[in-house]
């Protein structure tokens, strides 16, 4: 019997021409307790059947069943498929940038444009040891590109005084951009801020909008990795609850996405951190970090919650030798669970990360954007060769095989 979690939650181109200095700005391993789910070895991917609730971990994210709670409380568990396993990161710092300069990026968080623009904004630590949040692109969610040079990161909200700022959660809501993120003034000091855009490029910090509980509360130490979800005419932040001693999920509600309500029943899972929430069709799921991999939870109504245990595991590579931390379900339309990413800990710190994606198992790859350009754009690429000629934000081979410059790249502006 499932375990019920009760919730405690594209115009061508004319010419081509947390804590942080200490501490890592990842997410520290003793935040998130090991899980065991049975996969010892890293070559294993450790995948289970979704459908399968037996493959839990007591020592995860487990609350008594409640026998008052409705019949079917789990949503439909089969609708987070099996992954394949990545053979490299889908992003990686950049060598040499001093905002990439601690080899630590992580926390995608992916917003799909239009069919031939998706922004995927992430975590990144620079040399200083301070996190920020940056933006990368791409013509079709899979191969990325850092924002706004490929090889010359800027970030899109900086930490200004702050010692700490990532985990970006972003979506459109009451017709503006809206980007959840923690911000820590000093040390772990947890908060959970907003910026707003009207493209989704150019953003304005507007200041906290979640503050740690009262005292003796479950999260009275710090609250941050907010995940926005708009559903139903609300916005639901799911986010991280601390007292110091314990870490959970909980959840707040708001009709504006800058007033929020705490949920009564909070927290809504126990031992689980660094989550993100989605609903695939009528099924919420909520995944969160795992030394093994990455784990998952189902729900009918994003508030009860039944445990699918681990759903990916480890990949055999070295980048992601030692956990996934900060995962993001990716649904194109919101009807099906069409990638996994999350950051891959090279290092047992969990503080040397880079950004994994992977697939469903017999879903292939998207074609190379680039792929029979070489002859058009030398020693750039389509995507880059839009950027320098001011045509767009992003691009790709229009033409495969050309070495026409007017032919050759297409590009895309900000608004699709």
């Amino acid at each position: 019997m499932r375990a019920l979690l009760q919730v405690l939650g594209l115009t061508l181109l004319g010419a081509c021409g947390q804590d942080k200095p200490e501490d890592s700005g990842a997410p520290p391993p003793v935040d998130s307790p090991p899980v065991d789910t049975g996969t010892s070895d890293p070559t294993d991917t450790g995948q289970t059947d979704p459908t399968d609730t037996s493959q839990t971990d007591p020592t995860d994210s487990t609350v008594p069943t409640d026998p008052t709670s409705p019949a079917d409380p789990c949503g439909d568990p089969s609708v987070i498929p099996r992954f394949s396993a990545p053979a490299a990161p889908a992003l990686t710092p950049v060598d040499g940038d001093p905002d990439h300069g601690s080899d630590n990026i992580y926390a995608p968080d992916v917003v799909r444009v239009s069919d031939t623009l998706c922004l995927m904004y992430y975590g990144g630590q620079g040399s200083n040891g301070h996190d920020q949040v940056f933006l990368a692109t791409s013509t079709d969610c899979h191969t990325w590109v850092h924002w706004p040079d490929r090889d010359g990161p800027a970030p899109i909200v900086a930490n200004g005084s702050a010692n700490h700022v990532n985990d970006p959660s972003v979506v459109r809501f009451g017709g503006e951009w809206l980007l959840y993120y923690t911000v820590a003034q000093t040390g772990e000091d947890d908060r959970i801020h907003l910026a707003t855009s009207t493209d989704g490029f150019t953003w304005s910090p507007q200041g906290r909008v979640l503050d740690v509980g009262p005292d003796g509360a479950w999260d009275d130490w710090k609250v941050g990795r907010p995940s926005a979800v708009v559903a139903d005419g609300e916005l639901r932040l799911y986010y991280d609850g601390n007292d110091g001693s314990n870490r959970h999920t909980g959840l707040a509600t708001s009709a504006d996405g800058r007033t929020f309500a705490r949920h009564a029943d909070n927290p809504l899972v126990l031992n689980a951190g660094a989550v993100d929430v989605d609903r695939v069709g009528d099924t919420w799921v909520l995944l969160h970090e795992g030394h093994s991999g990455t784990l998952a939870l189902t729900s009918a109504d994003g508030v009860a919650w039944c445990d699918q245990g681990q759903i990916f595991g480890l990949t055999g590579g070295d980048w992601d030798a030692y956990g996934q931390v900060t995962p993001f379900l990716y649904s194109r339309d919101g009807s099906s669970f069409d990638a996994l990413l999350f950051g891959g800990a090279s290092d047992a710190c969990w503080c040397r990360n880079r950004i994994g994606l992977a697939l469903p198992e017999g879903v292939p790859a998207p074609a190379d954007p680039d792929a029979g350009c070489g002859g058009c754009v030398a020693d750039s690429d389509c995507t880059q060769a839009c950027r320098d000629g001011g045509y767009g934000v992003d691009g790709w081979c229009a033409a495969p095989g050309s070495t026409d410059p007017g032919a050759c790249c297409a590009c895309v502006g900000a608004g699709g």
